[in-house]
């Protein structure tokens, strides 16, 4: 048997050939396409192809493409790098939910990366705000609910179909009662009419003075429901209270008893923040990051200030991806290090697509003007709840030390629910910030939302 090697040139011939049959056998591209162009910025343009919208349900399928302004590196390979990006995305509309099911990524006209899965095998995630699967799915979710309108309006057309016009008034349709004329009345009411005005009525039998007592009652029955209903809604329910606070009556000591959900806030084994110490070696890899895109919003909730990382955020941890979700910045700092506390703490939560998170936590300590967090001090809102877009580009980078150490270890969110199973990379070198931005920061937070340190129960810290 005899074997060939193909040359790149051959390579690339086969793979367009294979691209093109593979393309040629997707539903939905039978038809010319027609690219409706949804969102635009200076970074990159989302289009969708309108003739591709197909409901198969309970899912709405569409193709979309990306162009980008500049460069972008594939997450799973980070050394190969595309401008154009065409995929295949299934929405839930109603879970709110996407899930990409083929993706091909190209270099101008070459492509560069392919991947494809089916809606059985998919993981179906809930958009970011503003991010390019959210803008598509609002398009498509749009255009599924006028095509229910559309269908029922038909339904209702053939089940009530036009009246012909009329030829004669011996075929004309009854008046509607709304325009129904007068009928004579019988003899019965002409006698009735004829009674004089201060005839007595006759007296109601046995069983309408039953039915008026029995009206009674239920009306006093249902007075009293809604009196009980009244004072049960008046009363809290303690069991579904989703309120904490970082000190008081509802502070970290009682977070485990505010709410079933909170339990393992004081019951849990891996809880964070801790102190970093007694450390064993493990000659820890640099993570691999991706960290160019700016951030989109800020906004005060949860106490606690949360930067809104947008999409295309990303983070390579045991070979898996991680896509940054926001940032919480805390003053003073949770963590510890060395039994050393901190000014304050950024926490950068990652999650991947089954919800894992791996939180990479950055220390602030007073020194000189930090020139990334100096761009965010003037975005700062005023309000709680209210999200400010930012005005000028910050890249999660651009809060990042230069120096790639890092600790590694396995604990929990550290405000409710505090749940377990996160993965924490805490790093060595911390960032310097004036004392008057800092003070902007305990301003702009209004409280100190530190959880105090947990007990490390001999949990393995790796560095």
């Amino acid at each position: 048997m005899s074997c060939y090697l193909l040359t790149p040139t051959y390579y690339r011939l086969w793979l367009a050939f294979s691209l093109w049959l593979v393309l040629g056998m997707m539903p939905g591209h039978g038809h010319a396409s027609q690219w409706l162009s949804i969102k635009k910025t200076d970074d990159n343009q989302l289009m969708i192809d309108k003739q591709s919208l197909l409901e198969e349900k309970p899912y709405i399928k569409a193709w979309v493409k990306v162009d980008y302004r500049n460069p972008q590196k594939n997450v799973e390979s980070v050394d190969r790098v595309y401008n154009h990006a065409k995929a295949l995305w299934y929405f839930d509309c109603d879970k709110r939910k996407a899930a990409t099911i083929q993706v091909f990524q190209y270099d101008d006209e070459e492509l560069v990366y392919s991947a494809g899965t089916t809606s059985k095998q998919a993981d179906f995630i809930e958009p970011l705000p503003e991010s390019e699967v959210e803008v598509a799915q609002q398009y498509v979710c749009k255009w599924q609910a006028k095509e229910k309108q559309r269908i029922e309006a038909a339904a209702r057309r053939a089940a009530n179909p036009v009246v012909p016009a009329v030829a004669s008034n011996k075929d004309k349709p009854a008046a509607p009662d709304s325009v129904a004329e007068p009928v004579a009345p019988k003899a019965e009411e002409k006698a009735a009419e004829a009674k004089p005005a201060d005839a007595k009525p006759a007296a109601k039998p046995a069983e309408d003075k039953a039915a008026t007592a029995k009206q009674a009652a239920t009306k006093t029955d249902k007075g009293a429901d809604t009196l009980k209903d009244k004072e049960k809604a008046a009363k809290p329910d303690k069991t579904n209270d989703k309120s904490w606070a970082y000190s008081g009556p509802r502070g970290p000591d009682k977070w485990g008893s505010l709410n079933p959900d909170y339990a393992v806030c004081n019951a849990g084994s891996q809880q964070s923040p801790i102190n970093i110490d007694n450390t064993i070696t493990a000659a820890l890899k640099p993570i691999k990051r991706l960290q160019k895109f700016p951030l989109k919003n800020i906004v005060l909730k949860d106490h606690s200030l949360i930067l809104d990382a947008g999409t295309g955020n990303m983070m390579v941890l045991d070979q898996k991806p991680y896509q940054l979700k926001y940032i919480s910045v805390h003053v003073p700092g949770e963590h510890q290090i060395k039994q050393k506390s901190y000014a304050a703490e950024l926490q950068m939560v990652h999650e991947d697509k089954t919800g894992h998170r791996v939180i990479i936590a950055v220390m602030l300590e007073e020194g000189s003007t930090h020139a990334g967090l100096e761009k965010l001090l003037g975005s700062l809102p005023k309000e709680k709840e209210q999200s400010k877009p930012l005005a000028i580009r910050v890249t999660p980078a651009d809060l990042m030390p230069t120096k790639p150490a890092y600790y590694r270890y396995s604990g929990s969110l550290t405000a409710p629910p505090c749940t377990e199973g996160v993965q924490w990379v805490i790093m060595k070198e911390a960032l310097k910030i004036s004392k008057f931005q800092l003070g902007s920061l305990q301003q702009a937070i209004g409280e100190p939302n530190q959880r105090p340190v947990q007990d490390g129960q001999g949990r393995m810290i790796l560095e």
